[in-house]
Parts: C-alpha cells; sequence; structure tokens
C-alpha cells in the first residue's frame, strides 16, 4: 500500500509543479516543450508503477491461491486416511468377534462329539487299544465299525468348502 500512496504522491507533485507556474508563462517554445516532456514522464512512471504493483498483487493472489488448494488437498487427504483407519478398525473388530464366535463352536462341537463317543461306549474299547476317543474337526471320518456311514456335515459361517 506504501508504493501506491508513493505513486499517488509523485503524481500530485508533478501535476502541482505542471499546473501551477511559478513565474509568468512566456512564449517560449522550451519551456512549453519541457513541460510536456515533464508531464509525459510523470504520467508514464505513474502507469510503470501502478502495472508492477498489479503484477506484483497477481503473483501474491497465485501464491494464495496454491497455498489454499494445497492445504485443501492436505485435508481432504488427511480426512480420507481418518476415514481408511476407523473402517480397518471397525473391521478388524468384526474379524475378531467372529474368530471368537468360531473358537465357540469349535470348542462346543468338540465337547458334543467327546459326549458322544462317550456314549456310544467306544470311548472304552479305544483308550484300551491306546487310539483317542474322538478326533477333533474331522467331519468326514469313517467309523470303523459295521454299520452305515454317517457323514457330518458343519459350517462355521463361511459357507460350503
Amino acid at each position: 500500500m506504501t508504493k501506491r500512496r508513493l505513486a499517488c504522491l509523485s503524481l500530485c507533485a508533478a501535476l502541482a509543479a505542471t499546473a501551477v507556474p511559478a513565474a509568468p508563462a512566456l512564449a517560449d517554445g522550451a519551456a512549453s516543450t519541457r513541460n510536456i516532456i515533464l508531464g509525459g514522464a510523470a504520467v508514464a512512471g505513474t502507469l510503470l508503477i501502478i502495472n508492477h504493483n498489479k503484477k506484483v498483487h497477481q503473483k501474491y493472489a497465485e501464491y494464495d491461491r496454491r497455498q489454499a488448494q494445497t492445504q485443501a488437498a492436505a485435508n481432504n487427504a488427511e480426512a480420507a486416511y481418518e476415514s481408511e483407519r476407523s473402517a480397518y478398525a471397525h473391521e478388524a473388530a468384526l474379524v475378531s468377534s467372529y474368530q471368537h464366535e468360531v473358537a465357540i463352536q469349535h470348542q462346543e462341537v468338540l465337547r458334543l462329539r467327546h459326549e458322544l463317543a462317550l456314549t456310544q461306549g467306544r470311548s472304552n474299547a479305544n483308550v484300551a487299544q491306546g487310539q483317542p476317543a474322538f478326533h477333533p474337526l474331522v467331519a468326514g471320518a469313517r467309523v470303523s465299525e459295521p454299520g452305515p456311514t454317517r457323514l457330518a456335515n458343519v459350517s462355521y459361517g463361511w459357507g460350503i468348502l
């Protein structure tokens, strides 16, 4: 703003010097030509200063606009990162709850197989032979005793594998 004021003051001083003559005007051509040249130089100088200030302010405005765009992009990236992080945390919690549910179901399956083995009386024969009483997570295991073969169809929530 000080450059603009300086330009205005210099314009006013130039106009005051040319508009108010200190001595009565003489009819010589040299003084008239000199006054025209000084007035034109003052106007040209003022226009140059104004144009320079305009260019400088355009550069500052462009720089500020780029800074605002960069800040907006950074804010958008930060918001996107926070959104993805939150979504990942929710998915991790969901997976953890599914893993807990599967573990509970697995324990229940093992318990029921153990009870089934005990009620069929195979437990004592298998222990006497040194074999385990049940086979954990063997859904399609064949029983060595004669009779119909029974296959188990177990799903833990993932569909049919």
